[in-house]
């Protein structure tokens, strides 16, 4: 009985604990409330990601080591355990981040505890792994992680990390085959989330070797095995990651450039980017869900961080040599952060969410030290033993302040954009993105008023300006003030115009500006001004905008450049998808340029997919009942036709002269000289001119059938 007592040591750990599960629930309880927020939707509405319910096909996706499988099994296992809703996933979010929490906290006592530190702090292992545990779990800089949803991906691949070290250190410990086996299966989980954790393995080796082994080989000797089938199962699940690796070592796709990046610029950006966010650590204000960070390009703009980066890597491998423990946080924190701030270029080069895990080794350095300070300078008697607790007491009241603060950012989308724009008035994602959300819930005038402000504020920078009088434009369009809209977006281009050596961003402003332009000018019927201006847009951003080429198609066709609009077409067919206009107007292309078999093929492949399209029914019917050509006149086809289209038109007009073209083509003259009558008849009432008609009543009263190889005269 006496194996089953709970020490007094046990219980305080209890404590703790529990402790620590009210704070990060005082911290995150007003985090469940709002709705799915930006890329939320994609993958955790069940409408637009049906496989969201698909529990089997996620769970042959983590055994086939499908790049972040399990953190979407994790999702599935969200929505069948605790339900579908926002509200729900917000729990499993908050869930998942309090085991991260209680986990931390466990490690870092077992840490502190073990034979390495000579029970330097084994009497306040558990205040220490507290401290750590609670700063972390409630500092504001770990909210995206949290209560942006789909960051869950981040949190959970930083729980099965520290699993992952919590598995190696117990094995350490107890050198138990079972945990180690443990660290195995967890490792997997951990890289089997997300890429951040592929250095999981290295750090438990690391761990191992500075704390629990006298000696590499001690370390292989013993847990070797465990560390090889570790390294396997990561390298498992990162074989995927290759191609993704390639890609962004030669491109980046910048929020700011969309310009090609060095991984040397990428590395000396990130430079900047962790400096920030060590400072975020220290002092985690202001806070922005988007950076827009800009690229350092040159040796001024990086110079200053980029020999803080390095001192502190420096550092870092003096501790390993001198103090292996601080040596082994400071190595995790830079490898946690290495697949998105080293030399792997990505979108976007800052996202505070990546800060979630590395975020704990700052604190727990933070609080080592400062335990450290206390002892030597500090007093143990009298009030100066109570100032640990007051300082880890203010830092986390201040903390969950803030962190309460952050969550209802996160609430909806138009309070995410709402505050990057209140704090970076010139951001030109976040104004287009708020601007977007306003105009869609009817409050056109607060969206345009954004943007002028904003537009203020970026007079000296043409590229922003210039952005932000394209969405201005397009919101005229939208009103209908065409003539503004010419304005707006005549000011973008000529603002665009006046850049040297610009970016290919600005290259792609300024042909949406032109594609814009060129549309009000086409919706107005100035065919050629239209043309010019979807043309100078596929010039400008070659292959980007199949869309241009489309349109363009249409004004050149309108003003008779047919051959030159073929092209146009050909170009945005072969660049769209199959949803696309392109082939329908390609089509009329042809046929007006006298290609009257390859046009009745097209049209017919057209009606195929779009049964409801009777303007290239009317055509199609006009060519297989007049063509002159025999291979594509089929009079059987083209009564099936006119019958579709009288049932669903009536006897229009059009039909009734095409009516009377069969007639004649099968033969019946007298039924197709009553109908030509009629249809001269219907035109003289509107005040029409019936020569063509009569041209055509002319051939029927003659008993001779109407054909032709002319476009014009066969619709």
């Amino acid at each position: 009985m006496d194996s089953l007592k709970i020490s007094p040591a046990q219980w305080r750990n209890v404590g703790f604990s529990l402790l620590l599960t009210l704070v990060v629930a005082i911290a995150y309880g007003n985090s469940f409330r709002g709705e799915f927020v930006l890329d939320d939707a994609a993958y955790l509405d069940v409408e637009q990601d049906p496989d969201l319910t698909n529990l089997l096909g996620r769970i042959w996706a983590v055994l086939s080591g499908r790049v972040r499988s399990v953190g979407s099994l994790g999702f599935t296992l969200n929505y069948w355990l605790i339900g579908e809703s926002p509200a729900a996933f917000h729990v499993g979010n908050f869930l998942v981040h309090l085991a991260t929490a209680l986990l931390l906290f466990d490690l870092v006592r077992r840490l502190l505890a073990a034979p390495y530190f000579q029970d330097r702090y084994t009497q306040v292992a558990a205040p220490l792994a507290f401290s750590v545990a609670v700063i972390w779990a409630v500092h504001p800089l770990a909210t995206m992680g949290v209560t942006y949803l789909i960051q869950r991906f981040e949190s959970q691949a930083a729980l099965f990390y520290l699993l992952t070290l919590y598995c190696v250190t117990r094995s350490c410990l107890t050198n138990n085959w079972r945990w180690a086996l443990a660290a195995i299966f967890a490792s997997g989980l951990a890289m089997g989330t997300k890429e951040t954790a592929i250095s999981a393995p290295l750090i438990a080796i690391a761990i191992d070797r500075a704390m629990f082994s006298a000696s590499w080989s001690e370390t292989l000797r013993r847990r070797g095995w465990a560390y090889a089938g570790m390294l396997l199962v990561t390298a498992y699940f990162g074989v995927n990651l290759l191609p993704a690796f390639q890609t962004g070592t030669t491109l980046h796709a910048s929020v700011t450039g969309l310009d090609q990046v060095t991984r040397w610029e990428y590395l000396c950006t990130e430079s900047q980017v962790i400096t920030h966010y060590l400072r975020l650590a220290a002092f985690p204000y202001p806070l922005c869900f988007d950076y827009q960070w800009p690229i350092a390009r040159s040796f001024s703009q990086y110079a200053a961080s980029g020999a803080f980066v390095v001192a502190l890597l420096g550092l870092t491998f003096y501790s390993l040599w001198r103090r292996p423990p601080i040596g082994v946080v400071g190595l995790m924190f830079f490898f946690v952060l290495a697949p998105s701030s080293s030399f792997v270029p990505i979108a976007d080069p800052a996202f505070e969410y990546r800060m979630y895990l590395p975020l704990a080794c700052v604190v727990l350095l933070a609080v080592m030290a400062g335990y450290e300070l206390w002892s030597r300078f500090g007093s143990a008697n009298g009030w100066g033993r109570y100032v640990p607790i007051a300082a880890v007491s203010i830092i986390t009241i201040g903390f969950v302040g803030m962190t309460l603060q952050r969550n209802r950012i996160y609430r909806t989308a138009e309070t995410v954009w709402r505050s990057v724009v209140e704090l970076q008035p010139d951001h030109i994602r976040a104004n287009h993105n708020l601007a977007k959300i306003l105009k869609d819930t009817g409050r056109v005038d607060e969206a345009i008023a954004i943007l002028e402000n904003s537009r203020q504020r970026v007079l000296g920078d043409p590229a922003a300006a210039g952005a932000l009088d394209v969405e201005l434009a397009e919101i005229a369009v939208w009103q209908g003030r065409l003539a503004e809209s010419q304005s707006r977006f005549r000011l973008a281009i000529d603002g665009f115009a006046e850049i040297e050596n610009p970016s290919s961003e600005v290259l792609r402003r300024s042909a949406e500006a032109h594609i814009g332009l060129g549309a009000v000018l086409q919706q107005a019927g100035d065919h050629a001004a239209a043309a010019e201006m979807f043309v100078t847009a596929t010039e400008l951003r070659p292959g980007l905008y199949p869309q241009a080429n489309g349109m363009a198609g249409i004004s050149l066709r309108e003003v008779g450049d047919l051959e030159v609009a073929e092209r146009q077409l050909q170009q945005a067919v072969s660049r769209s998808g199959p949803d696309q206009p392109w082939p329908r107007e390609l089509a009329i292309v042809q046929f007006l340029q006298g290609d009257l078999q390859e046009a009745a093929g097209a049209f017919e492949l057209w009606l195929a997919e779009h049964p409801d399209d009777y303007e290239i029914m009317l055509r199609l019917a006009w060519l297989r009942a007049a063509a002159e050509q025999d291979d594509v006149r089929d009079l059987t086809k083209a009564k099936r036709l006119i019958e579709t289209l009288l049932v669903q038109l009536g006897p229009q007009l059009p039909l009734v002269d095409l009516a009377a073209t069969v007639f004649a083509a099968e033969g019946n003259y007298a039924e197709a000289t009553r109908l030509c009558e009629s249809a001269i008849a219907q035109q003289r009432a509107m005040g029409v001119d019936p020569a063509a008609l009569e041209a055509r009543l002319e051939l029927f009263e003659n008993e001779r059938p109407y054909r032709s190889a002319r476009p014009g005269e066969l619709y």
